[in-house]
């Protein structure tokens, strides 16, 4: 098919009301074309919630700066100030003339809600007045080049990462909660009537007495949860039985979020058939996607996975959220075969290449975590977890840039993930691995938004002040203002959360401290932490900033012979190992005759530590006793 053709069957799906048939054609055009504002302009009217509808506007507008329509959309659902010059364009008004389903019962009013033949017309009306105004002067698209692909099949949804004493967290402290909760934002994924790839059916049993069965399949098939959950309901009434019934109960339940339902529904179905391995799946699921869980639910999960398995060897999805599991305890090769099973039975899938991207993580292949992290994206840009997953990988990579993009529309909707935070203060600040945060502060710094980093990592530890990287992070990019003190304090904080460490995230930290009790002009604590580290540097580089910053701390101390000897073992190290600007400076201190007492960090009074009282002794003379913080 054509995608000309493919883009008018979209066109007439939307007017027909079938907005997930839209949406997986629509998908197919944006794989093959993303730099085509149109597609991305009838995405906005086949998506339901407002803030998709302005996520692909603002994907048709950065592709094409100068659409009209796009920005017009944008600012009628209030996501840009409307120009002086602006005025509303007139609301497109068309008869609507919708044919009576015949075939489709009408489910008892007990379920709640309108009826599914009452919400066809509503929906209609609904997307026309949103559609219509957002697509109004559209016009002629052109020819385009052909496009087959089939969609992918995504299985379920993925469980929030969390924090472990990693560089990239991925896993928070295990904490006894309720399965769900409905405060706060709804994720991307769970706001969809369904994501860009549609949700398989695992099984599809005939019922001959029951009609309202068959139409609760044909619901969920096209992503109508709630018309799903009506029928399904009646159904399970006629047929209190069957396993299916309460397994689709608890699938609609599940995407409509609402856990605690979804999860006495998956319950009903393993009480009805032991042997039915979806039901355990869908358990192993709802107590999966808890954000916080005890170690106790973390064994059931385990359990209702092993038991799905054993009943159906060939279950691809329970491989996956086995493999998901695997992920979050840190058992990486279990995951890792877990994911082979999954690559098989499921090649297409958007969640085994996101895990295989988060494994990668773990196991710092970064180059490999961000080819994968990106195939996910690109398969299913719906996928929340995705932008958390691909912006660590651009962090990890160097493109901070990158990073910065995807982890604002994470956080957009996971306003309260603190590893999301954490992240995109990394990504303003240019710092990737703790045990390269201090070296990395040495290089490029043009460019970097220190103070937006700052308040990044204010609200990371706001929300979890565990996370000792974020200290990590805040001093070091204190410490880039001039904030020695706060400095200080940042530093001192993270050394004494974090657990257990290797020497370079050590070195890292304390070289770090030693920087900022200079810049605080708390000049003997630096010396002493400075020279303390001269034994524990774990290579070249790290030697070389000690020498560094040691000669710096004694001329601050106007201890310039002493400094001369450090400037010049500084310059007789490799060059490779030592910034350009540090060898013209010692260069330039070593044709001096006489040291330049003081130095160029600025003293910072906030939060104010007890000076240590100044002796005649010279500072160099505490060598052999270094001070340790």
């Amino acid at each position: 098919m054509s995608a000309e053709a493919m883009l008018q069957e979209a066109r007439e799906a939307l007017r027909q009301g079938q907005h997930s048939r839209a949406r997986d054609l629509l998908t197919r055009l944006l794989r093959a074309d993303q730099s085509n504002p149109a597609y991305w302009l009838w995405m906005s009217a086949a998506v339901e919630s407002t803030r998709e509808q302005i996520f692909c506007l603002r994907a048709a507008l950065k592709v094409d700066p100068a659409n009209s329509a796009a920005r017009q959309g944008l600012i009628m659902l209030g996501a840009l100030p409307a120009a002086p010059e602006s005025v509303p364009s007139p609301l497109v008004r068309r008869r609507w003339k919708v044919e009576p389903i015949g075939d489709t019962p009408t489910p008892s009013s007990s379920a709640g809600g309108l009826r599914p033949a009452l919400r066809l017309p509503f929906y209609l009306v609904l997307t026309l007045l949103v559609g219509g105004l957002i697509l109004l002067g559209l016009v002629d698209l052109g020819d385009e080049s052909a496009v087959a692909l089939p969609p992918v099949g995504t299985p379920g949804l993925l469980p929030t990462y969390t924090a472990t004493n990693t560089s990239i967290p991925l896993a928070r402290t295990y904490t006894a909660e309720p399965v769900h909760s409905n405060a706060g934002p709804t994720p991307l994924w769970m706001r969809l009537e369904a994501t860009y790839t549609p949700t398989p059916l695992y099984v599809n049993t005939p019922h001959a007495i029951s009609e309202a069965y068959r139409a609760g399949l044909r619901a969920f098939q096209r992503g109508d949860w709630q018309s799903a959950l009506d029928f399904f309901q009646q159904a399970s009434l006629v047929e209190a039985s069957s396993a299916d019934i309460y397994l689709y109960l608890g699938e609609v339940q599940r995407m409509l979020g609402d856990y605690s339902a979804a999860l006495q529904a998956f319950e009903q179905a393993i009480s009805t058939d032991p042997l039915f391995a979806p039901g355990f799946l869908g358990r192993a699921r709802i107590l999966l996607a808890t954000s916080k869980r005890s170690r106790d639910q973390d064994e059931s999960i385990q359990q209702d996975l092993d038991r799905a398995l054993e009943l159906d060897p060939g279950f691809g999805e329970a491989y996956l959220e086995r493999a998901a599991l695997g992920l979050m305890m840190g058992n990486l090769e279990s995951a890792r075969q877990d994911l082979k099973h999954a690559s098989g039975l499921l090649p297409d899938s958007p969640l085994v290449y996101l895990y295989r991207a988060q494994l990668a993580l773990q196991e710092g292949e970064i180059e490999s975590a961000l080819s994968l992290a990106r195939q996910a994206f690109e398969l299913d840009r719906t996928l929340l977890p995705a932008y958390l997953v691909l912006g660590q990988a651009c962090l990890l990579n160097g493109e901070f840039e990158a990073a910065i993009e995807t982890l604002e529309i994470y956080l957009e909707f996971e306003v309260e993930d603190a590893v999301g935070w954490l992240a995109l203060g990394q990504a303003y600040a240019g710092l990737s691995e703790p045990s390269q945060a201090y070296f990395n502060l040495l290089r490029a710094a043009s460019g970097r938004d220190f103070a937006q980093a700052i308040l990044s990592f204010d609200r990371a530890l706001a929300l979890d002040d565990s996370l000792s990287y974020a200290f990590l992070y805040r001093g070091i990019s204190l410490l880039a203002l001039g904030e020695g003190q706060k400095a200080v304090n940042d530093l001192l904080a993270s050394r004494a959360a974090a657990g257990e460490l290797s020497d370079q995230e050590l070195f890292a930290i304390d070289l770090g401290l030693g920087r900022a009790l200079l810049a605080a002009d708390r000049l003997q604590d630096a010396f002493a932490q400075i020279n303390s580290l001269e034994a524990r540097a774990p290579d070249d580089e790290s030697l070389a900033a000690v020498l560094y910053w040691r000669a710096r701390a004694l001329e601050a101390a106007d201890e310039g012979r002493a400094a001369d000897r450090d400037w010049s073992a500084l310059l007789e190290m490799p060059v490779d190992v030592v910034p350009s600007d540090w060898r013209l400076e010692a260069r330039s201190r070593l044709s001096t005759p006489t040291a330049t007492q003081g130095t160029a960090y600025p003293s910072a009074a906030a939060t104010p530590q007890p000076t240590p009282a100044r002796t005649a002794t010279p500072i160099s003379a505490v060598r052999a006793a270094p001070t340790q913080h």
